[in-house]
């Protein structure tokens, strides 16, 4: 069994070039426009990289700031909330492994990382929940099983509250 780990990416160490997944835009994302996101501060990327090769990316996540429409939000995330008419969340804009890592559990520990970093960096930045846009049914099942609820016809949200519970129940 390989042992990883998450840090951000660097484009002088790790080889976006080799990283291939089952979504071309994905895929592109991180050869093409990753960098660039990161230099311009509008997003943060994190890539899973074996230890055995730390050049090699197994995985990435990115993550940046958003905004919810407090009247959108489903009755359980928002009855313990302030009732402004936006309120600070954090985007999960991306989650992918490279398809040479199928079926070694990649997605579990990009998820788990990526709250983790979310629920750690909302005691500094305010955030009172993830909310991302899964691109098909089979990503949003996977998001359903972190326990995301349905936000509107596209994005999906995890309350922080939910964030610190379910870090308890698996550990980064």
């Amino acid at each position: 069994m390989s042992v990883y780990r998450i840090e951000a990416l660097d484009p002088a160490k790790h080889r976006r070039a080799e990283f291939q997944c089952e979504s071309p835009a994905l895929t592109e994302f991180l050869q093409k426009r990753a960098r660039q996101e990161m230099e311009a501060r509008s997003s943060a990327c994190f890539v899973l990289v074996p230890l055995d090769d730390v050049g090699r990316i197994a995985g990435y996540y990115t993550l940046s700031a958003a905004e919810v429409v407090t009247t959108e939000l489903p009755e359980e995330v928002a009855k313990k909330l302030p009732r402004y008419r936006l309120l600070p969340a954090t985007l999960l804009g991306r989650l992918v492994r490279d398809a040479a890592f199928c079926g070694r559990g990649i997605g579990d520990r990009l998820m788990v990382d990526a709250l983790a970093r979310a629920f750690t960096g909302s005691v500094e930045i305010g955030s009172v929940a993830v909310v991302t846009d899964p691109q098909d049914d089979r990503a949003a099942e996977f998001y359903r099983g972190f326990g995301f609820l349905r936000l509107n016809d596209r994005r999906l949200i995890l309350s922080m509250r939910d964030v610190a519970r379910m870090l308890q129940e698996r550990p980064a």
